[in-house]
């Protein structure tokens, strides 16, 4: 069975003020219209052009004036729906509740069965699609890994497995080209039921990231006017680095990473209006990290990039569209260590309470380029205790017991009382830190191989909803057409 429980915070986070936002947002506007944002695509210069855009073909920089800006993104609508394949995997995007998703997309994985470190395949993204179907915490599925047996078709086996081994709505973050983009939607369509009911419905949506600084990636801009002509939901991720590809300040790297994901933005609205004339459903995303200054080393377990990604969720608010956050710390090797319980706290409990719609990162280490499978399971139990954390308290009638009070009086004890027996069932208590001991005294295994038994059992007992017979041969055939157009590397 499918499941998901989202975070829906009862009480909210600002990092920034009202002032503080405007300040950010006119030094984005100004960056747009007199710096520019490069797009290294003449298809895509010539639209701005065509839309009133400032451009510059010879340096391929595009300046945006900010009422062009302005009218462009309020045609993106605020809310729309993303779905999955099976009953209650729509996920409603109207700012009251928070979905995460798994992070991706490694290229090593830890062998589960060997404990081998090697390259990640396609079963590997096939294995934790099974494990995000079953975990109630992941509302979408990122492929984890890459499917590096498939050479260049990758991105087209990973969102393969992805759709046939999950019923929840599937994300993609390496599906980037036009022709590929145009495989991907056609998959999309066989899942929904055809091009309309995927428009309706999407089981399918993107991210693209940003080049920092101030720069669009070509194979992403292009495939991102494929999905947005489609009506396939499509996002934008800056990752500004503080002191190498950002200002060595947050506010700064706000300012940055908020032009790139803007500018491509304004592009999707432009790009619908022209083929559907309607905008286009996109959300945005901002994922700052600082440059060690020592090493030049990444570092993204950070309080900067803490404050950053949540900040990143007024900017997109105050711009009309859904955000997807990131969460979770990602620079520890190993799970189950005093590192990963510091790092993972922080932005999986501030992001969901300052209302990001979607959010991502559980479940890989080593800055998102390894999958220990355990992992996964760590992060659903810090995911459930933030949830709940959000969810703030009940003062209900029934919560506050005064008849149970009165029933029980001084010096007695509730463990009689059926409001105990009744709460007592309700109430979540994490598994890996309080596991249930065994009924013959034998010691309890370490907390790393609790959360790899846990793990073994959703694999070996949860079952997925299958895919529609001639769904799957459909998409054996997408995959078959685009290997004979655009070859496996």
């Amino acid at each position: 069975m499918t499941n998901i429980e989202p975070i829906r915070p009862r009480f909210h986070l600002e990092i920034l003020s009202a002032d503080q936002v405007r300040a950010v947002q006119a030094a984005t506007l100004e960056v747009l219209a007199r710096i520019g944002v490069h797009f290294p695509s003449q298809r895509v210069l010539q639209v701005f052009a065509e839309h009133g855009a400032e451009v510059d073909f010879e340096r391929q920089v595009v300046r945006l004036a900010p009422d062009l800006v302005r009218r462009a993104l309020a045609h993106a609508p605020r809310t729309y729906t993303l779905s999955g394949r099976a009953p209650g995997t729509d996920l409603l995007l109207d700012g009251t509740a928070s979905y995460f998703g798994t992070d991706g997309c490694g290229t090593q994985t830890v062998d589960f069965e060997t404990g081998e470190v090697r390259r990640s395949c396609k079963a590997d993204v096939a294995m934790m699609a099974r494990v995000a179907d079953h975990l109630s915490s992941v509302s979408f599925y990122w492929p984890m890994v890459s499917a590096q047996d498939y050479g260049r078709l990758a991105p087209l086996h990973e969102l393969d497995a992805a759709f046939r081994h999950t019923a929840k709505h599937v994300q993609s973050e390496t599906v980037m080209g036009e022709g590929p983009a145009r495989y991907a939607v056609r998959m999309a369509e066989a899942v929904a039921g055809g091009a309309e009911r995927m428009r309706a419905h999407p089981p399918f949506s993107v991210l693209i990231c940003t080049i920092a600084p101030l720069g669009q990636d070509p194979e992403g801009i292009e495939a991102g006017m494929v999905y947005a002509e489609a009506g396939v939901p499509v996002g934008f991720m800056a990752m500004p680095n503080m002191g190498a590809t950002a200002p060595a300040a947050p506010g700064g790297a706000l300012v940055v990473g908020n032009a790139e994901v803007v500018s491509a933005l304004v592009l999707m609205q432009l790009v619908s209006l022209d083929r559907r004339g309607t905008g286009a459903p996109v959300f945005y995303s901002l994922l700052a990290s600082v440059m060690d200054p020592r090493t030049a080393e990444y570092i993204v377990a950070i309080p900067q990039k803490y404050l950053c990604n949540t900040a990143a969720v007024q900017l997109a608010h105050d711009w009309g569209v859904p955000i997807l956050a990131g969460a979770f710390g990602m620079d520890a090797a190993e799970p189950a260590t005093w590192q990963i319980g510091r790092d993972h706290v922080y932005t999986a409990l501030t992001v969901p309470l300052a209302g990001a719609d979607l959010v991502t990162g559980g479940g890989m280490l080593k800055a998102s380029t390894l999958l220990v499978p355990e992992q996964i399971i760590f992060d659903d139990e810090i995911y459930h205790t933030h949830r709940l954390l959000a969810e703030g308290l009940d003062t209900g009638p029934e919560a506050l017991a005064l008849d149970v009070i009165a029933n029980v009086g001084p010096r007695g004890h509730y463990l009689a009382q059926e409001h105990t027996r009744r709460h007592l069932r309700g109430i979540w208590i994490p598994q890996l830190t309080h596991p249930r001991p065994p009924l013959d005294g034998s010691p309890l295994p370490d907390i790393r191989q609790r959360a790899r038994d846990r793990l073994a059992q959703i694999l070996a007992g949860h079952e997925v909803a299958p895919l529609d017979e001639g769904v799957g041969r459909e998409l054996e055939a997408i995959l078959a057409a685009a290997e004979k157009e655009l070859g496996n590397g």
